[in-house]
């Protein structure tokens, strides 16, 4: 008797389940709904969100993609869907506004729909772009990036869907370890190196892997560093009993990324200045760029980048995302030739890059490019010409010289976005390292602090370039410091791997104190 109960219940409760789900399909209107660019009336994927004509509550869109799958903050990228043109969804019959933007190119445009006792009705939103950067052979990359918790399926569209809808041209995946949650880690199921059954979208995925070492799960070690473009998994993957439950703190990140430049790849910093082995393998050129935001709002500038430009080393700039795409974050290159992994890498590693998850930025010093270097005989005034625009508003768009600021403008609204500008000549009396960035507080339609920061161009005055003692002093410490903590708190199995990781430091120092300025 208690068995048919339960299932009479059961029966109950999934009738009136269906019940709901018809009343509510009934209360809908099929709305079909045709995204286009303004220019050429092409179908592009874009982002979309949906309110009450007259309020500011969000309506959810339960038949299209949330763009903040996987995330489980209270950020306001959970108010976007991604819509792929031309879809049907099911919306309220009432006054509607709708929402829409594709990347960091388009205006939003905001449009205005009455379902009002409407079975079925359909939609065109044209975006404008604003910026022609992806016509001048800039293209954006997210170059980290890995997913959790979503089945075979779920990954699939994920990958397909959302960086199209934001607009990337290139984005790097990579395998990655760790003691008993790697279970769950679905991007680690994908082949090492290009994945080509995402080229009909359009988009270049590349897998790589993260090659790290922590002082516990999640605690500080030697770092993290991005192993992109190579051929053959990098062992170990992840370096410790810290991270790994097994073996020794023995290894350097050092082995590994000699070994991902012997299969050709690139080695990409992760997360700033968090780690210890940054800094060494910097001064002996080892990394080819710095991720910065990749994984939240980690350091700044400052922390890292300025030290190492002030102290004579190039390093370009960089970012991604980590754990799934949780902000529009990109880095921009301006490839030669055309798009491919290795071509896109190559000019990263030349530091024709930007990194943006709002504005997009422009800066030509003498004539030269991001990545440039400008050779002065003495001290003159060089010509400066740089701008900014972007969808939303910043306060200010600064020249940096050195790490200070050296000029800065304000940004102009114009219809849709905003722009800033500077064209003016300053004057150079040492050798420097420039670059632009934004100033502001704000932040950009996900929710995410609005930032955007050139790679440099560098300037050379009488042959030299720039090299700050104190500079170099600062990274001699940090490397200093490194050593004296890992050898204190790491586990090695005999005094050679003890050597091993120490000798990476002692090398790094040596390296630093003995190069001048050329």
């Amino acid at each position: 008797m208690r068995r048919h109960r339960a299932l009479l219940a059961g029966l109950v409760l999934s009738l009136l389940a269906l019940y709901h789900r018809a009343w509510t399909q009934a209360q809908q209107c099929r709305l079909t709904v045709t995204l286009v660019d303004s220019q050429t009336q092409k179908p592009i994927p874009e982002v979309i969100r949906c309110f009450p004509r007259e309020g500011n509550q969000t309506i959810p869109v339960t038949n299209l993609l949330a763009r903040g799958q996987g995330l489980d903050d209270k950020s306001a990228i959970h108010d976007w869907y991604v819509m792929s043109s031309p879809t049907e969804v099911l919306l309220p019959r009432q006054a509607l506004r709708l929402e829409a933007f594709s990347g960091l190119e388009t205006e939003l445009k905001k449009v205005a729909v009455d379902l009002t006792g409407q079975n079925q009705q359909s939609l065109t939103i044209p975006l404008r772009s604003f910026s022609q950067v992806s016509g001048q052979s800039w293209y954006g990359a997210n170059t980290h990036l890995h997913l959790s918790h979503l089945n075979k399926d779920q990954a699939e569209r994920y990958l397909r869907e959302i960086p199209r809808a934001d607009d990337l041209d290139v984005l790097f995946i990579s395998y990655l370890e760790r003691a008993i949650a790697d279970k769950d880690y679905i991007t680690n199921r994908y082949p090492l190196g290009d994945l080509k059954e995402f080229g009909s979208t359009g988009l270049l995925v590349n897998n790589g892997q993260e090659h790290r070492h922590n002082f516990g799960d999640q605690g500080e070690g030697f770092g993290h560093v991005m192993l992109l473009n190579i051929k053959s998994m990098i062992q170990p993957v992840s370096i410790g009993p810290g991270i790994s439950h097994r073996g020794t703190d023995g290894t350097p990140l050092q082995t590994g990324i000699e070994e991902a430049h012997r299969q050709g790849g690139t080695a990409i910093w992760c997360h700033n200045n968090w780690g210890r082995e940054d800094v060494p393998n910097f001064v002996d050129g080892k990394l080819d760029a710095q991720n910065i935001f990749d994984g939240g709002s980690h350091g700044s500038y400052e922390d890292s980048f300025y030290h190492y430009l002030n102290a004579g080393i190039r390093v370009p700039f960089s970012t991604g995302t980590d754990w799934f795409m949780y902000d529009l974050a990109r880095v921009y290159t301006k490839v030669e030739g055309s798009l491919g992994i290795k071509s896109w890498l190559n000019a990263l590693v030349a530091g024709r890059s930007f990194i943006s998850n709002g504005p997009l930025l422009r800066l030509n010093i003498e004539g030269k490019d991001l990545g440039g270097t400008v050779e002065l005989p003495s001290g003159r005034e060089v010509s400066v010409k740089a701008s900014a625009s972007g969808r939303l508003g910043f306060e200010k768009l600064q020249l940096i010289q050195n790490g200070k600021v050296v000029s800065e403008s304000k940004p102009q609204a114009k219809a849709g976005h905003v722009e800033a500008r500077l064209d003016q000549r300053i004057k150079i009396d040492e050798p420097s390292w420039l670059a632009l960035r934004i100033s502001t507080q704000a932040n950009n339609e996900f929710g995410r602090p609005l930032f955007a920061h050139t790679s440099p161009i560098y300037v050379k005055v009488g042959g030299k370039t720039i090299r700050q003692p104190e500079e170099v002093a600062y990274l001699v410490k940090q490397m200093e410091g490194a050593k004296q903590e890992i050898a204190t708190k790491a586990l090695f199995a005999s005094p050679k791997e003890r050597e091993t990781v120490l000798s990476v430091y002692e090398n790094g120092i040596r390296t630093l104190r003995s190069s001048g300025g050329s």
